[in-house]
């Protein structure tokens, strides 16, 4: 059995694949809007190919679909960069 076909590597794969979407959430809302979103997320949960991203406020949702592809974009090249294959993925603001 390779060691990246077990359960320990696919956690590990899910934990960092919510970990680059946080991050890329602050960073996309902090270029485009000047505002550190940092106090109004809650978690980011990762069920199969959706990704939900979970808030405080619902105008921070509302901000950041409108800011969803460009937070796509960046998370699909971020994810290219680690070696990390994940397509076809929707991402979703609760």
């Amino acid at each position: 059995m390779k060691i990246w076909a077990g359960k320990l590597f696919q956690w590990r794969e899910d934990v960092v694949i919510k970990s680059i979407l946080w991050n890329t959430v602050i960073e996309v809302f902090n270029t485009e809007k000047n505002i550190d979103v940092t106090p109004y997320l809650i978690s980011v949960r990762l069920n199969a190919k959706v990704i939900f991203v979970k808030t405080t406020n619902p105008l921070i949702n509302t901000e950041l679909l409108l800011l969803d592809q460009k937070i796509k974009k960046l998370f699909s090249e971020k994810l290219k960069k680690v070696g990390i294959v994940f397509y076809d993925f929707e991402v979703k603001y609760i």
